[in-house]
């Protein structure tokens, strides 16, 4: 059985069109232990918005974080870009979001190329975001974006879950503190 903190698979997904004439993306993190999810958009998908998107989780999640999965997507990582696909593995760089990792000593794991499924708890979450959020809602603006999204989330942390016993993720995690 995990543990809250020992494992959260971080995604991006695109909001559906577009907001006042602009595209916007949604970051997840999902602790794979509790279901617990943070949710941010960005007007911009880069390195630095990742960076940005994990320090507002480590700040917003009551448990250490050991470990998050990502895709190979450019803005986690770089493994399978450029020089590092040469075999001189001396010229391979550090991605920022691993720099970033490593300083907290964060492990950053990587799906394998084109499985999805591998990250499933935070595709699923998208899933259910689309269906029963984006598909629901129109947004006049950035600010009603925001602010919708962030009370779909608290309504998503106090909804109960049958993989955890019908618990909420957010009475998961005060249980789990209290043992």
């Amino acid at each position: 059985e995990r543990q809250p903190g020992e494992l959260l698979e971080i995604d991006v997904k695109y909001v559906p069109g577009r907001v006042a004439n602009r595209r916007y993306y949604q970051y997840t993190a999902i602790d794979t232990a509790s279901r617990w999810r943070y949710l941010k958009v960005y007007d911009e998908y880069t390195s630095y918005h990742s960076i940005r998107f994990l320090e507002e989780v480590i700040n917003n999640f009551k448990h250490k974080i050991q470990a998050v999965k990502t895709d190979n997507g450019s803005v986690f990582t770089n493994y399978y870009l450029g020089t590092n696909k040469r075999s001189d593995v001396s010229i391979k760089t550090l991605h920022s979001l691993d720099v970033f990792c490593r300083e907290r000593n964060i492990i950053h794991y990587l799906i394998d190329p084109g499985k999805p499924a591998q990250n499933g708890t935070v595709e699923r979450s998208h899933r259910e975001d689309q269906e029963k959020f984006y598909d629901r809602n129109k947004f006049r603006s950035i600010y009603d974006l925001q602010k919708k999204l962030k009370c779909w989330n608290m309504y998503y942390n106090n909804l109960e879950h049958c993989g955890l016993g019908g618990q909420s993720p957010n009475e998961f995690l005060a249980n789990y503190s209290n043992k």
